[in-house]
């Protein structure tokens, strides 16, 4: 029984896993919403392009970051190290849609080893388990974004990039006009609400799972 609940908890963070990195592809391969966010964030007096312009210049980098267009380029406004960097974030939304697809192949199948031959109720409690665990880790990371987003940023873009390409200069570069702190924070904002939908709805079917488990034994008593 130990094990199925082992097997539950890595069933419930690998769901998870899938649903935020499918909710990071679907962002990435938006341009509406980019453009949206974009205009809130970094209207056209801060950025010098036109607000008529942004949809055409989100549409391009969702499709570029999404491999529907091969390059990075909008009417010769971006420079080859802005292009250069986009090209590493067009890396790891490559890794982001690898890493759905193991998720949910894995998840799959520990699912339903975890239901076989009984011991649903203790996979189901695992799985809570497990989105306990995983929740505990969101609020860290909540936490530190509330306190010094800034910091939070930084390592990431340390971590992720093997290169600074991602330093860019507001003055010369559109891309950091285009794309401000305040922009990646609602886009954070965003995708954290999404990232809640999934475990609330993680929860909510171990928690069926576990009460008609439970159902079951109190009617063959």
């Amino acid at each position: 029984m130990r094990m199925k609940k082992v097997c539950g908890a890595a069933a419930a963070v690998l769901w998870l896993l899938f649903w935020i990195t499918l909710v990071i592809r679907w962002m990435a391969g938006d341009g509406g919403l980019m453009a949206a966010e974009m205009l809130e964030c970094a209207p056209p007096e801060s950025t010098y392009l036109a607000a008529e312009e942004y949809p055409g210049v989100c549409r391009m980098t969702a499709e570029f970051l999404t491999d529907r267009q091969a390059e990075f380029q909008y009417d010769g406004r971006f420079q080859a190290h802005e292009a250069a960097h986009m090209e590493d974030v067009r890396g790891l939304i490559r890794l982001d849609s690898r890493v759905c697809l193991i998720c949910a192949l894995a998840a799959a199948v520990l699912t339903a080893a975890g239901c076989a031959r009984g011991g649903r109720r203790e996979f189901a409690r695992g799985m809570l388990q497990g989105l306990a665990a995983a929740g505990i880790a969101a609020l860290g990371f909540g936490i530190w974004a509330a306190v010094d987003f800034n910091g939070l940023f930084v390592t990431f873009h340390r971590v992720a990039f093997r290169n600074d390409g991602w330093l860019l200069d507001p003055r010369t570069d559109l891309l950091i006009r285009l794309m401000p702190e305040r922009f990646f924070i609602r886009l954070g904002i965003r995708g954290g609400m999404r990232a809640l939908a999934g475990a609330a709805g993680i929860a909510l079917a171990a928690g069926l799972a576990r009460g008609r488990k439970r159902g079951n034994a109190e009617k063959n008593t």
